[in-house]
């Protein structure tokens, strides 16, 4: 009799088991269902589309401000050669056209932008003009904008207290000799960006414009207008704390804020936004 009573307890127990009566202390838990911890990750955001810019190739043409001097230069100015090298690259990292480069290359990061530095220290726009350098490196770099900004030592080499008629005949042949560059880069379907000039320290060694520059920056904005150039304010952007002690050249704070004054124009120009974003308007 006992040994059937153990065996109807032991299949009552079988039974309870069989109808999920108990579970085992071993068994895995299942997984959450509502996506906490221990659930499917949450996908990560997906980078926003980087915008792109009509052009690739931008030519920065002037003289050391282009060149990328901080300090004046020691040796005496000696002319360019009818033909000097073209620029290959973006010349030294204090310049603006390399810092304009880097942010090019940061914000248009799906293209390939090329910045060229035809920045010459020393240079006018009258020997530019005559020597014909922007259209040679025009030909040879085949840039789809130039950014020029150039007259500085053309203005400077005025001498001491110029009379009002010496100030207004320099102004007007170093603006001429600006737009004969605007309109050789025009007429080759090449687009100009015009810069006025930076503000010049008073009192500066190399700021000798610096009471008469006004007057050039307002006869470069109307050649500008006139020839259909697009004029990029460079004087009414740069703060006059961002010229050296030469009293002429940026420093290199001012150099980064040329580089942005021209990466801000070359966008509203020719910024495209990205197709995805295009696509949803």
């Amino acid at each position: 009799m006992r040994f059937r009573g153990l065996t109807i307890a032991l299949l009552a127990a079988l039974s309870i088991a069989a109808c999920g009566g108990h579970s085992s202390p071993n068994a895995p838990s299942p997984p959450p269902s509502d996506g906490g911890t221990g659930g499917t990750p949450t996908p990560p955001t997906p980078p926003s589309p980087a915008p792109t810019l009509g052009i690739t190739r931008v030519l920065a043409f002037g003289d050391s401000m282009t060149e990328g001097t901080t300090q004046p230069p020691v040796a005496q100015f000696v002319p360019a050669f009818v033909n000097p090298p073209p620029p290959t690259g973006a010349g030294v990292s204090v310049s603006y056209p390399a810092k304009l480069q880097t942010l090019e290359t940061t914000r248009y990061n799906t293209q390939t932008i090329s910045v060229l530095n035809g920045g010459a220290a020393g240079n006018k726009a009258a020997d530019d003009r005559d020597a014909s350098r922007l259209a040679h490196y025009i030909n040879a770099t085949h840039p789809d904008v130039v950014l020029l900004m150039e007259g500085a030592n053309d203005l400077n080499d005025i001498g001491a207290k110029p009379t009002p008629q010496q100030i207004s005949a320099l102004v007007s042949k170093t603006v001429d000799a600006m737009e004969d560059m605007v309109r050789d880069a025009l007429g080759r379907n090449v687009p100009v960006f015009v810069a006025t000039l930076p503000p010049q320290r008073a009192g500066g060694p190399r700021a000798g414009a610096a009471t008469f520059l006004s007057q050039y920056n307002d006869a470069l904005r109307a050649m500008a207008a006139k020839k259909g150039a697009t004029l990029v304010d460079v004087n009414a952007q740069l703060p006059l704390d961002q010229i050296g002690a030469d009293g002429l050249h940026p420093t290199e704070a001012g150099y980064d804020t040329l580089a942005k004054i021209f990466q801000d124009a070359i966008a509203a120009k020719w910024e495209q936004a990205p197709a995805s974003l295009t696509a949803k308007r």
